[in-house]
């Protein structure tokens, strides 16, 4: 049976991470307004590039918190009950992260009143429609699921973690749509782009989760199964290979396409636009030296699995970045044949407000979780598994 208690949360260190979180989450609530006043120029995007970082941390964020729910979801689908003791926390940082998913989506759209309009006037033949009803329904279903986790309701909570698996493959696989369904860009469309947005999901929930787990029990001195943890990294190591392979065939299938050819060197091979750097050097380097540090003894430490996660979740980032903003900056081939003028590539450089609203973003997740530990029984007393 697994006991979970709230933590003190009176230390001075407790309020020391909190009061960074916060005051972080205030310095993105600060660039969000920026953003939402004075229009996406201040974030460095342009009428060509109007997808950005921001718009790469809103899949981001979505894909963290689908990943987060899946491993919340571990002991009551697949029966694996020695990870009964992870699954409260998972599940508040998996809805930390789907709030700050909307909110980004909220300023992206720039005016607010308009996200109404889904409501009043939902188009079917939409894949921004059907995300819409899949992220709030998600949302939905991630607090019922955490609910009925506090009630112990043992049938409840498994019916419910099949419903919470089930529908964060399906609102991710709304997200990589939404890019992979778009044919008029020559990078975007591709068969490949779903299912690597499931594998990148669970890496990316993985790397957070597990030095977030790593910290959290060290930081209140609870012990911690670190076989359990070893588990995680081997399963996250194995995904971070899959992923690599989705990246190479990926690369391959677009590469092949004649019309793609200018497209995909811009983006892969030419080095005076940040879209190549930011794809072998974040993208797959971070995943290599991933593997990397696993396949070391210091991999099975607490900080190299920490510091594993932490690099493959930067990395499934700059995947976001590549995948959705050199498409926008390569011109388009609007008619067979003619091709948009004037043909020039268009860099895209962030700006500070862009940066800033998605690390307040993301530091307001975290910020829910810390208080979740306080005000919620989400943490148990020992994060091991007993014999039987």
């Amino acid at each position: 049976m697994v006991e979970f208690k709230k933590i003190d949360g009176r230390s001075n260190g407790y309020w020391l991470v909190c009061g960074i979180f916060l005051a972080l989450t205030l310095w993105g609530a600060y660039a969000w307004y920026l953003a939402l006043v004075y229009g996406h120029g201040v974030m460095g995007l342009s009428q060509r590039v109007p997808w950005g970082f921001g718009t790469a941390a809103i899949c981001y964020t979505i894909g963290a918190s689908a990943g987060s729910l899946i491993v919340s979801a571990l002991s009551g689908v697949f029966g694996k009950e020695e990870f009964k003791f992870l699954s409260r926390t998972a599940c508040v940082f998996a809805l930390g992260t789907i709030v700050a998913a909307m909110l980004s989506i909220m300023q992206d759209i720039g005016n607010v009143e308009n996200m109404m309009n889904v409501l009043f006037h939902y188009n079917p033949t939409s894949v921004f429609s059907w995300n819409a009803f899949l992220y709030s329904s998600y949302f939905v279903i991630g607090f019922v699921y955490l609910m009925a986790q506090f009630g112990e309701k043992r049938l409840i909570t498994k019916a419910l973690a099949v419903l919470a698996v089930a529908w964060a493959v399906l609102v991710h696989s709304g997200t990589g749509g939404i890019v992979g369904f778009v044919y008029s860009t020559d990078l975007y469309h591709s068969s490949l782009t779903i299912p690597m947005f499931i594998v990148s999901a669970i890496v990316s929930g993985l790397g957070l989760l597990i030095p977030m787990w790593l910290l959290t029990f060290k930081w209140t001195n609870r012990p911690l199964d670190r076989n359990l943890m070893w588990y995680l990294a081997k399963v996250m190591g194995a995904l971070t290979i899959l992923l690599l392979y989705c990246f190479t065939a990926e690369a391959l299938d677009t590469a092949y396409i004649p019309g793609n050819a200018g497209a995909i060197h811009m983006a892969l091979f030419d080095f005076h636009y940040p879209y190549a750097w930011v794809y072998w050097v974040v993208q797959v380097g971070g995943c290599l030296l991933t593997i990397l540090i696993l396949l070391t003894p210091w991999g099975k430490t607490d900080w190299g699995m920490g510091i594993a996660g932490f690099i493959v979740a930067i990395a499934v980032y700059g995947e976001r970045y590549t995948l959705i903003t050199p498409g926008l900056g390569y011109p388009k081939d609007l008619v067979p044949g003619m091709i948009f003028r004037p043909f020039w590539i268009v860099p895209y450089y962030p700006s500070w407000v862009e940066y800033a609203e998605i690390i307040g973003l993301m530091s307001m997740a975290c910020l829910v979780y810390c208080i979740g530990l306080k005000i919620f029984q989400i943490l148990p007393e020992r994060g091991e598994v007993e014999e039987a």
